[in-house]
């Protein structure tokens, strides 16, 4: 059963994560980084828990059917103390590799020597492969680097039994089943090792660590530690919320709930939750036109001829007329006054002289119009009133 301790594992950084929609997702983390054709990114690793050799794999999801390379070179500002890695120079080591466009990950030719309390850069150049041209318009998807260590280096893989346990190792492929996520059920075998691995390499089990917050209780899975997390938090501890979703906290993250139709992606802020919108539409989900604009999502300015600067936001009728005029459109004028208030003509509401103005006690109409032969203006009386 679960248990406030665990076996820790090097590798169970790796991450079975599903949208807030429940759909499953190819990262393992956060998020892809997307790299453009010839740009680079840059890994920090200051983690390392046993000096000794690691390979290092590279995880990504092409774009295209092209195949593309990676330039890779892991350094240190600090020199190696180790005994096992104090004495590997030069301090920066190059790769080459090529990234086929029908796999989705691949082991760099040569380890690197990691040591514990040292920080490390792993900085790559990627660009598609085969060409010289770079084309701005070409991406791929990184999703995470890997260290796996070289197990045969531990003190409990040498002697009379090392011999056995790399022989289970490679016969189970305990270590191979980590390369792509989903990982897939350890074997016993396998299980009983792993957590061998990572006892030597961490110095023996290790505490839970569950997120208060984040986490449904403080036991966790004994091989590798994971927590049981609330609603839409993920990570090992319970520690951050799910892709597509935002707002950390004691009731777990909400869904970002962000429009399709009116924001870039799925994925908001993780604390305040406001979505990426597309030009022209605002609101933390993207689900709105902005102000003097109606009909989301197809959004379009309100038509008000000057005298208004907002409309329903649904059927676009104008919300409060100036200049006395009325009408969806304020384009005519208020009873009581005359003119033709739409923009271009020239001309503005004025009020009826029939005989006062509208608001005074003189005033004795309900309406007037011009005379369009003698533009006189021709008054209609109020009940009990009749003109000269």
């Amino acid at each position: 059963r679960a248990r406030p301790y665990r076996c820790p594992a090097q590798l169970d950084v790796e991450e079975v994560v599903r949208d807030s929609a429940g759909r499953m997702v190819t990262w393992t983390g956060l998020g892809f980084a997307r790299v453009r054709d010839g740009a680079g990114l840059t890994f920090r690793v200051d983690n390392v828990p046993y000096p000794m050799e690691y390979e290092l794999l590279l995880r990504y999801e092409p774009e295209s059917a092209e195949d593309w390379e990676a330039v890779v070179s892991v350094s240190s500002r600090v020199l190696p103390t180790s005994s096992r890695c104090g004495n590997l120079l030069p301090s920066e080591q190059m790769y080459r590799e090529t990234l086929p466009h029908s796999q989705r990950y691949v082991l760099l030719s040569r380890p690197f020597c990691f040591e514990p309390s040292t920080p490390y850069e792993v900085t790559m150049r990627l660009q598609r492969a085969g060409v010289t041209q770079r084309h701005p318009g070409a991406f791929i998807l990184m999703d995470s680097l890997v260290l796996l260590p070289r197990v045969s280096e531990l003190p409990g893989f040498l002697g009379a039994e090392a011999e056995a346990r790399q022989e289970e190792l490679e016969r189970y492929q305990c270590l191979e089943v980590f390369r792509m996520p989903p990982p897939h059920p350890l074997a016993q075998a396998c299980a009983r090792l792993v957590c061998s691995v990572s006892a030597l390499m961490h110095g023996g089990a290790l505490p839970c660590q569950c997120d208060p917050q984040g986490s449904r209780s403080s036991e966790c899975q004994v091989q590798g530690g994971q927590c049981e997390c609330k609603p839409h938090v993920i990570g090992r501890r319970c520690d951050h919320c799910a892709p597509g979703s935002y707002g950390f906290g004691p009731l777990g993250c909400s869904p970002c709930s962000c429009s399709p139709e009116g924001s870039v992606s799925q994925l908001c802020h993780q604390v305040s939750g406001q979505c990426r919108c597309q030009p022209g539409t605002v609101g933390r989900q993207c689900d709105q036109c902005q102000p003097g604009h109606w009909g989301f999502p197809a959004c379009r300015p309100c038509q008000c001829n000057g005298h208004a600067e907002e409309c329903d936001p649904r059927t676009g009728t104008c919300l409060r007329c100036r200049d006395h005029t009325s009408g969806r459109h304020c384009e005519r004028c208020q009873d009581g006054y005359y003119g033709n208030p739409v923009l271009g003509s020239g001309q503005q509401c004025r009020p009826c002289p029939c005989p006062g103005y509208p608001g005074t006690r003189h005033y004795h109409g309900s309406g007037c119009h011009a005379d369009d032969e003698t533009h006189h203006i021709v008054c209609l009386c109020a009940p009990g009133y009749t003109g000269e």
